[in-house]
Order: C-alpha cells, then structure tokens, then sequence
C-alpha cells in the first residue's frame, strides 16, 4: 500500500449510522450533574506506577482548568499516560475542551507504541462544527498510514461520551460517591 502524502486529502464519508441508543437514565444522570460538582473537579492530579522492585513504570497526569473554546466557556481536560511495557515505550494523550453538558466540544487523542523499528499510533481528532460531530482518524502501523474522516449528525450521537468527557465523568463519580458515604 501506498503512503499518503500529507497534502492528500483524507478518506471523507457521511456516515449513516444507526441512531445511538443511550438509556433515559444515562442522559438523566448527565443532566444531573450540576455547575458546583464541575467545579470541584477543577484540579490536577498525578500517578507514578512503580514495580515491586522499585522501578518506574509509567505515569499518569490529568488536569482539568476552565477555558473558553471560541465564545463558549467550557472545561479543558488534559491527561498525558507514559509507560513501558517489556521495555516499550506507550502512552496515550488526550485534550479535550468539553461544556457544562459534558458534550465534547473538541478533542484530540493519541495513543501509541514505540516498538523497534515499527512506528504505531492512533490520532483521532473531534471538534463539534454547526451540528455536525466531525471525527478524523489518522493510524499509523510501520510505513502505512491510514486516514478517514467522518461526520455524524450531533443528534445521531446524543448521550456519546468521548475519551476526555469519560474522565471527568469519573471524577463527578468518585466526588458523589465520597459525599454520600
């Protein structure tokens, strides 16, 4: 297969999917979450992974801060994963300005792994345009790259929880679970 070159244009499709079918009680709880508990989840945090040995695995960052993304205030949660697994370097990167909602806004992901002579990542890029989510998705494995780009109808796609809004539900999540224990 051929390598694309960066000028080319991507692989654009309007995809047609079913309507996603996420539960009354999901969306209720979406909608539950109030301005104060978002506020509360404003803070960084960090994780160090040591082995029984006592060397250094991995780490784990995540942040979240108020921003702006255009005229609309939302939330920017940035969380960085760094690792080595049998001695290969992985880690996986996530930016995402998310609103009050928890509707992702916009979102960029990379993940990869470095392995001897074999370049492999996954990108994927989200930004929400008119009512439209648009998704690119860039894959490398070795020499080959793939790109595909689509766009989904927001509504088609009410209730999704990208990578960015996941965490930071978790973070409503665990701040409930310690006010009501």
């Amino acid at each position: 297969m051929q390598v694309p070159n960066e000028d080319e244009a991507p692989i654009e499709s309007e995809v047609e999917t079913p309507h996603i079918e996420t539960t009354e009680e999901a969306i209720q709880f979406i909608t539950s979450i109030e301005p104060s508990e978002l506020q509360k989840c404003l803070f960084s945090d960090s994780l160090v992974t040591v082995s029984e040995g006592g060397r250094d695995l991995g780490e784990f960052s995540l942040t979240v801060d108020f921003a702006s993304r255009g005229p609309q205030p939302c939330l920017l949660l940035r969380a960085v994963s760094r690792g080595t697994i049998d001695g290969t370097p992985c880690g996986t990167r996530v930016t995402a300005y998310i609103s009050a909602a928890m509707e992702t806004l916009e979102e960029d992901l990379r993940e990869y792994v470095q392995l001897p002579d074999h370049k492999m990542e996954r990108r994927c890029h989200m930004v929400q345009r008119d009512d439209r989510m648009m998704v690119d998705r860039i894959t490398t494995a070795g020499e080959e790259v793939t790109r595909q780009s689509d766009s989904y109808c927001l509504s088609a796609v009410r209730g999704l929880l990208s990578e960015g809004s996941s965490m930071l539900l978790m973070r409503v999540m665990a701040l409930r679970v310690a006010y009501y224990t």
